[in-house]
């Protein structure tokens, strides 16, 4: 069994248990910008698409694991890396010397751990934007509480079957401890056990929308899902927000 914080030691099955529909959803956020900014892109699954729908794309990762993924898909289909620029660094920290039309923060707003991270990943993203440029991301905020260990997810992939178990516990500087474990099986004996700690900083829907007007955004549309539905009280909230004129 291996274990570890955030997700160096399971960025091989993170793919796998991705399985959230909103590929569609920024592929056409993309193909209306032409470039976009892609901070925290993990992987590349939604990169890779933003870029086979003809999108030129410029992808901000910290992780080396997560990179070393991204960089096995683009070593697979090489046409790809023509469009899709790797660079390494965090949402608070990068430093690119132009500014792109949209930016998109899929599955990394919530990791910010603090109102200091907030506004310092914000304000640097709004730097790296276009006068007008979108920001759009997701944040969920209906997921925040205690959860026990349960199963989340099982995939059958060359023989070998793959489960996931996800739990979570609210820690009292308004953050949570996300409990991943993911198992290998081979004809039903336990071959492999990694456990993953991933922190993400506790807020509100009224809370980000502060801080986005203080770090110079406006709030464009609300979402409770990928396909667009106005937001209400959903688990998942996305925002489009313009960066205002100086």
């Amino acid at each position: 069994m291996s274990a570890g914080r955030g997700y160096e030691k399971s960025a091989h099955l993170y793919d796998l248990f991705d399985t959230k529909d909103n590929l569609d959803f920024f592929r056409k956020h993309a193909s209306r910008a032409g470039e976009v900014l892609d901070i925290g892109a993990g992987t590349g699954r939604i990169a890779v698409e933003m870029a086979r729908a003809g999108a030129r794309v410029t992808c901000i990762e910290p992780s080396p694991a997560m990179r070393h993924e991204f960089e096995v898909k683009l070593e697979a289909e090489s046409e790809l890396s023509e469009r899709i620029h790797l660079v390494e660094g965090t949402a608070e920290h990068f430093n690119l010397t132009r500014t792109f039309p949209l930016a998109i923060l899929s599955g990394c707003f919530d990791h910010f751990l603090d109102d200091r991270e907030r506004l310092a990943s914000l304000r640097n993203i709004g730097r790296h934007l276009e006068p007008g440029g979108m920001l759009v991301f997701d944040s969920f905020v209906g997921l925040m509480g205690d959860s026990a260990l349960e199963p989340a997810g099982e995939v059958l992939r060359n023989g070998l079957l793959y489960r996931r178990l996800v739990g979570g516990k609210v820690l009292p500087n308004e953050s949570r401890d996300t409990h991943l474990v993911f198992e290998t099986y081979r004809d039903d004996v336990l071959i492999d056990k990694i456990e993953v700690h991933s922190f993400v900083g506790i807020t509100t829907r009224a809370h980000i929308r502060h801080l986005l007007n203080v770090a110079g955004f406006q709030v464009e549309n609300e979402f409770g899902d990928y396909i667009c539905t106005p937001y209400t009280d959903q688990d998942v909230l996305i925002i489009e927000a313009w960066k205002a004129a100086n």
